[in-house]
């Protein structure tokens, strides 16, 4: 049997293991460290056209920025990890709305 090397096998793995070095540094992180990282998440998301974890990446930077509290930002980098699993393409803004209204529940809002 033949396999087929898939590269957005490749670029999922290198998400999610962004997220997950992140979400390991984070009680050693400063503030801007993190904001660095989630930059880069966003920017590798948005390359490769996994839109709902560019979406999340999005606000989480936004709540960093505000001040957002560390377990927000797990939160957030749990949202993440399981949107690399959503298939690439651009996204509906009723799915957009989902994924956010997802890490709202987990926080409790």
């Amino acid at each position: 049997m033949l396999h087929h090397h898939d590269p957005n096998h490749d670029i999922q793995s290198r998400i999610t293991g962004q997220i997950g070095a992140l979400a390991e540094a984070l009680p050693h992180c400063a503030l801007t460290q993190i904001v660095q990282g989630v930059d880069d998440i966003r920017c590798l998301a948005r390359d490769h056209g996994f839109a709902a974890v560019e979406t999340l990446a999005s606000r989480l930077e936004s709540a960093v920025a505000a001040g957002g509290y560390r377990a927000a930002i797990l939160t957030y980098l749990d949202a993440m990890s399981d949107a690399a699993s959503v298939p690439r393409g651009p996204m509906a803004p009723a799915a957009q709305e989902a994924w956010l209204a997802s890490v709202a529940l987990r926080l409790g809002h």
